[in-house]
């Protein structure tokens, strides 16, 4: 502590142990408690640490003197200095004896706790149980009820709050739907069954999210929600996402270019996509002919594999929109230079530094924006977001304990690291990390995390210094609650057993296995599926069981059934690519918003990058069985 904070609250022990010694001194008399207004702040905390001093001086009156030192907490709170505020507090409450005043005081507290680390949150939720609803703090104690709520993550409650808040009422609206929005579809339903006050806002967020891919269709439903709520401030003040949603004009190009590789080492890939790219097109130049449209879009592919970002530039300067490059350093070298009038769904993504410019804000953390003022998009079959993925839903669900184990390699090392940094912003804790380097170190590497090697030896020494047989089954450890698994199918197929036999039959259930889609494969038979028994995983839908794509489904299998299962993924990215374009503009604009694509349900941040959430399925009774998305 500095000198200065020591100083301060020094000054209020001072003052408390003035009083305590001069009652011994001389009688006072009973205090009458007034009804003193609140002190209006508008003063430094120093000051009305001297008034509160004078106070008690002049009349020996310890209620002036706690109002004083209540202003100087307030002070120091509005200064941003609660850690001076709460040192303070937590003295003078010793001699609070009116119920306002203490009031007062544990909603200072309460208030500066949640404006200070997390780790204060469960002070927070005491200190608020003992805050009466109906007081003269009745708005703010709502106001700290729903940031409390906010830090819980529970915007329902935390809207509610917000509602009984004598904040204005513009404002107050503004805040309930920034709250609102987090909610998904599924989210918003069920609390439009239950939330009557909040009925607005639900009803506009499920518009938002059902609609705001069919622009036609969300301007009748917005129009007809307007008419149902004219009296409410939300449909005289439209959110502007909403007002930005009806200016919005959708990306209608009508020339296409395809920057892919379609010659060299990457050329299977470049292909693949195509395949997709042009399977999308025939699919929308049948439904035009079906709607009697005069919109036809052209498409051209080029070759990226040898040219420079500068020939590719040169090459689409009659083109709207450009999809591609693939390889991420050529998307970076198009992203610099590409004009500012053509769209970029670029077919990976860049690195941080790369796509924008870093800033400082004034507290030190970094801001990232934007480099230009250009629609850029970056679409990638990043694997780490799986992997991320993963980590939320394993946290999500209530495990406490996972391990991890990873194949030697780019990829499964870089899934690994991606799970590992999104647990610890969870939890606050690193999860066990192993490597293994072959078959059989994968064997070694899994007795001895799951202790059943240490186990072994336990049963062997007994043997030993018994001198006779011993019937001892090993046990694995208890703390570990799921296993995550990055590695490739032939490898899990190995794993997942091993796994399995190494689980203590005393053990209360079993460990869940958790993998990402590069543990599977379309090609498994049911040898390799009972190998994988239990396994829950993530892939694209289009890949899974009894997805809505059927017919396309059977049309690829039938002109390339030798396809391997990276280029059908890459296939699914090449029909999304062109699906997206008209509605890249929409989904940039309203993050909550998905687009149901065969590589997953899609959302688009404000910084144009491509998010992908995808489905869970599980191996049971020798096949694979969705389970939904997270």
């Amino acid at each position: 502590m500095s000198f200065r904070s020591f100083g301060v609250i020094s000054v209020a022990v001072l003052i408390l142990f003035s009083c305590s010694s001069t009652v011994e001194q001389k009688p006072q008399v009973s205090e009458k408690l007034p009804l003193v207004k609140e002190i209006e702040i508008v003063e430094d905390a120093n000051y009305y640490l001297q008034k509160a001093k004078q106070s008690y001086a002049n009349n020996k009156g310890s209620f002036q003197r706690n109002a004083l030192l209540l202003a100087a907490a307030e002070a120091f709170q509005r200064e941003n200095r609660c850690d001076k505020s709460i040192k303070m507090l937590q003295v003078v409450q010793k001699e609070l004896q009116n119920e306002q005043q203490i009031r007062q005081s544990n909603l200072i507290i309460a208030e500066c706790y949640i404006s200070l680390e997390m780790s204060n949150i469960r002070n927070v939720e005491t200190l608020l149980a003992n805050l009466p609803s109906e007081t003269k703090y009745t708005s703010r104690i709502n106001v700290l009820e729903s940031e409390f709520y906010v830090r819980r993550k529970q915007w329902i409650n935390a809207a509610g709050s917000l509602l009984n808040t004598t904040l204005p009422e513009v404002q107050k609206s503004q805040q309930v739907w920034s709250l609102i929005k987090n909610l998904n579809l599924p989210e918003l339903e069920q609390a439009s069954l239950q939330q009557p006050d909040l009925q607005p806002w639900l009803q506009l967020a499920i518009i938002n999210i059902r609609f705001a891919l069919s622009p036609i269709e969300y301007k009748q439903q917005l129009l007809n929600w307007q008419s149902r709520n004219l009296t409410q401030t939300v449909a005289n003040n439209l959110p502007q996402e909403v007002i930005e949603m009806l200016q919005l004009e959708p990306v209608e190009p009508s020339k296409i270019a395809i920057l892919i590789p379609l010659s060299g080492r990457l050329a299977s890939q470049g292909i693949a996509i195509k395949k997709g790219v042009l399977a999308s097109y025939y699919h929308d130049l049948e439904s035009a002919q079906t709607k009697d449209s005069q919109v036809i879009k052209e498409l051209h592919f080029f070759d990226s594999a040898l040219k420079t970002p500068e020939e590719l530039n040169a090459s689409v300067k009659n083109f709207d929109v450009v999809i591609g490059p693939l390889i991420k350093e050529k998307v970076a070298g198009l992203h610099e230079i590409l004009p500012s009038n053509k769209v970029m769904l670029g077919l990976n993504r860049l690195e941080t530094t790369s796509a924008n410019s870093i800033s400082t804000r004034p507290n030190g953390s970094l801001e990232i924006e934007p480099s230009q003022p250009v629609e850029h998009y970056f679409f990638s079959l990043a694997p780490e977001d799986e992997a991320q993925q993963l980590a939320k839903h394993v946290f999500k669900h209530k495990f406490v304990h996972p391990v991890i184990f990873a194949a030697e390699g780019s990829s499964t090392q870089r899934m690994a690291q991606a799970f590992t940094n999104e647990w610890k912003k969870q939890t606050g804790r690193s999860p066990e990390l192993t490597t293994f380097t072959s078959n059989k170190d994968m064997r070694t590497q899994v007795s001895s995390v799951l202790d059943v090697a240490q186990s072994r030896s336990r049963i062997q020494q007994i043997e030993y210094l018994s001198n006779k047989e011993v019937i001892g089954v090993e046990r694995n450890r208890r703390d570990i609650d799921a296993i995550i698994l990055f590695a490739n199918p032939e490898q899990t197929e190995l794993l997942n057993p091993i796994i399995e036999a190494s689980l203590s039959p005393f053990a209360r259930k079993s460990l869940s296995v958790f993998a990402s889609s590069r543990s599977y494969s379309i090609d498994v038979n049911q040898n390799s599926l009972r190998d994988l028994r239990s396994l829950t995983f993530t892939d694209m839908p289009w890949m899974l069981p009894d997805h809505k794509w059927q017919e396309l489904s059977a049309e690829v299998n039938k002109l390339w059934p030798q396809e391997k299962d990276s280029l059908l993924r890459l296939f699914a990215m090449g029909v999304d690519a062109y699906n997206l374009i008209p509605q890249l503009r929409t989904l940039k604009l309203l993050s909550n918003v998905n687009s149901h694509g065969l590589t997953g349900d899609i959302n688009i941040d404000s910084l144009g990058v491509i998010h992908r959430i995808l489905p869970l399925a599980q191996v049971k009774q020798d096949e694979v069985t969705l389970l939904g998305l997270d």
